[in-house]
């Protein structure tokens, strides 16, 4: 049986970026995680490429950058929950292609939780189901 999956963040940007996106080897639909940080912050975390001994390229686990306030506030209580989260990053412009020379990677995140911001509780006296709300963070 499958879940059906129900959207948390239609976008957010990944902000203070930690690696150099046109080397990393990051695509548009690779997955990425959330993982709680110190003070609150959640960072973004993807498999990119590191050279071992600067020769061949190794895939690892690399930390990107973090969430900024809005979508950290959306992501907050389904990370504390340890729900089931589907991240994957949906833009990307390397600093080759940007015209300021920064780049730039944005997220989505889904989930199947029934625990979705802009609901009703359960108990409510309500005859059809409230479709859940879709955050776009920029």
């Amino acid at each position: 049986m499958q879940d059906i999956l129900q959207v948390l963040i239609h976008k957010a940007p990944v902000q203070d970026l930690q690696l150099h996106i046109g080397k990393s080897g990051l695509c548009i639909g690779d997955a990425a995680e959330l993982h709680l940080q110190e003070g609150g912050r959640i960072g973004i975390f993807a498999q990119a490429k590191r050279p071992l001994l600067g020769l061949l390229p190794r895939r690892s686990l690399r930390y990107l950058g973090q969430l900024g306030p809005a979508a950290t506030a959306v992501m907050a209580e389904p990370l504390q929950n340890g729900d089931h989260l589907r991240v994957r990053i949906v833009g990307l412009t390397p600093e080759h292609l940007s015209p300021h020379g920064v780049a730039e990677v944005f997220i989505s995140v889904w989930s199947n939780t029934h625990r979705m911001v802009g609901t009703r509780p359960a108990a409510s006296a309500q005859t059809t189901a409230t479709p859940p709300a879709r955050v776009h963070i920029s």
